[in-house]
């Protein structure tokens, strides 16, 4: 699930129970879509899914769950949410490894509906908790409901985002009790030519870093910095070669990483 994304576009028809996405079934068992590769029909279910989970190997793992859209109203997501609480029941008697199982609070943007989830999930065997949902750009929204759901998780089991990490975000979301999150945000970026700096992110595609022989970020302490220049770089990224995107992604995540140093040393001395 996305709790937060940056797109302008979102759709305003308002899904209701019944309605179905165009290129998939959800129905009890679990859901039915198409393959995008070849057509062929396929399903996952919540054994499926903790199965593949399984064998992949990682360390943490979710429960299967439905995410409805930021436009299904309440009568959708009361539907949705009862099934899956049903489906993260299944995922706990099925698995079988000694991974961390997370379960994931839904609900939509109605709080009666967060706090029973939050309830419900949270009264389960689960190692933690994941929270997961679409809010669009309403992120004052998403503050809100963290505050809702994180009142009601146990304390002594770890919280996680589901699909969060725009820089602005970060330090709202810890600051309402989130301990983890993911994105794509560093690694989806550096594929479109996007670097994030201490001045801000340089879009690399541009011609004018052609003449720049200086390193990404003068602050940055990555190898990429240490060696590549600015000039190299958008050179790369202007001819499509992979090598500049690697590049990006290296510096970008260092990057990251750095910001949440600073995160937990805040959290630390309590300015957090």
């Amino acid at each position: 699930g996305k709790i937060s994304t940056d797109n302008k576009k979102e759709k305003q028809e308002i899904i209701k129970k019944g309605q179905q996405p165009r290129l998939l079934k959800i129905t009890e068992e679990g859901v039915h879509f198409q393959s995008h590769i070849d057509g062929s029909l396929l399903f996952i279910g919540p054994q499926e899914s903790i199965k593949i989970q399984e064998a992949l190997g990682a360390d943490i793992i979710f429960a299967f769950d439905e995410c409805p859209p930021p436009s299904a109203d309440y009568e959708y997501n009361t539907h949705s949410l009862a099934r899956t609480h049903r489906w993260a029941e299944q995922c706990i008697k099925m698995k079988k490894s000694n991974q961390a199982l997370y379960g994931i609070v839904q609900g939509g943007r109605y709080k009666d509906l967060r706090v029973e989830s939050a309830r419900t999930i949270g009264g389960m065997a689960f190692d933690g908790f994941g929270i997961g949902g679409e809010f669009g750009t309403q992120k004052n929204v998403m503050t809100k409901m963290l505050q809702w759901v994180n009142n009601k998780l146990p304390n002594n089991k770890p919280r996680h985002l589901l699909g969060i990490g725009h820089l602005s975000d970060i330090f709202p979301v810890v600051k309402a009790g989130v301990d983890t999150f993911d994105c794509t945000m560093p690694s989806h970026n550096a594929r479109h030519g996007i670097a994030f700096t201490s001045q801000g992110k340089l879009n690399m595609t541009q011609a004018r870093f052609l003449r720049q022989n200086i390193s990404l970020d003068r602050k940055c302490k990555c190898e990429v910095c240490a060696v590549y220049s600015r000039a190299y770089i958008a050179h790369l990224m202007r001819a499509k070669e992979i090598t500049g995107m690697r590049l990006l992604t290296f510096h970008n995540l260092f990057f990251f990483n750095e910001l949440l140093k600073t995160v937990r040393n805040n959290i630390k001395k309590g300015i957090l």
